[in-house]
């Protein structure tokens, strides 16, 4: 699963590898191994030949600029996650079958995407293309300093839901995801049940400032739990004890989604 530090550490390794090389070969398949035609719904000759000129992020979305003239939108994130492979696009029935989207660079490398929905997650851009879906983005949280978050501030005061929720709604903050908003409210010390008109004003910044805080940790950690910090709840999903206080951490389901956190410390 992607979340926010492991897409940014891709764009960086895709800015590093692929910049100014040019697109080959696209290939979908789904889980079962079997090629899809059309799968990514456009045609190949509109990627074919050309130059990678440019790379962004925005929340979960990639942004690669084709040739000054148009822009491949990648939106990953929850289920969907990418990797930069060497090797060209691989033939079906050479490797476990899986739902993927390959797209060759070079010849010499390929972009996977593996996940689900993959032909819903993928557009192409032009200066004529309705690009509503990006207006409804909250702030990047990456990218939310200081004064900046007073944007986030702005936004929370105008919902009512659950802390957890909240972090998972790309209009709040985009691509934070299930672990990441565990580890914000651990740190903030918020159970992920607390609603935020029920939040004081020191919870309330303490809040806020934890989410560029902790997203900021994982992306130097390169999203590594092992190298986190031992105080960080992300360390201890796995034997289940509070980095804090000892205690057992417990599941708590909020907006269908089950939530880890410590009891005792965010009571």
């Amino acid at each position: 699963m992607a979340e926010l530090p492991e897409i940014e550490l891709l764009r960086q390794k895709l800015r590093r590898s692929i910049l100014h090389k040019r697109i080959g070969v696209m290939r979908m398949q789904n889980a079962k191994g079997e090629s899809l035609i059309d799968g990514a719904g456009m045609e190949d000759a509109a990627l074919q030949g050309k130059a990678i000129t440019d790379l962004h992020r925005y929340g979960q979305y990639l942004f690669l600029e084709l040739d000054r003239k148009n822009i491949l939108a990648l939106q990953l994130g929850g289920e969907l996650s990418g990797e930069l492979e060497r090797g060209s696009a691989q033939a079906a029935g050479e490797e476990e079958p899986r739902a993927a989207l390959e797209i060759q660079i070079n010849g010499q490398q390929r972009l996977r995407l593996q996940g689900t929905q993959l032909g819903n997650r993928l557009r192409l851009l032009d200066e004529n293309s309705d690009v509503d879906f990006l207006t409804r983005l909250g702030p990047d949280p990456l990218m939310v300093r200081g004064e900046g978050l007073g944007v986030l501030r702005e936004a929370l005061s105008r919902r009512r839901s659950a802390l957890r929720n909240i972090l998972l709604d790309d209009g709040f903050a985009p691509g934070i995801g299930g672990i990441w908003a565990d580890e914000i409210l651990f740190q903030a010390r918020l159970r992920p049940d607390r609603t935020a008109t029920s939040l004081s004003e020191e919870e309330r910044e303490r809040f806020l400032e934890q989410i560029p805080k902790v997203l900021d940790r994982a992306l130097r950690c390169q999203a590594k739990s092992n190298l986190l910090p031992k105080t960080f709840l992300t360390r201890h999903r796995a034997d289940g004890h509070c980095p804090s206080c000892g205690g057992a951490l417990e599941t708590l389901s909020v907006g269908g989604k089950s939530a880890l956190f410590c009891p005792v410390c965010q009571s």
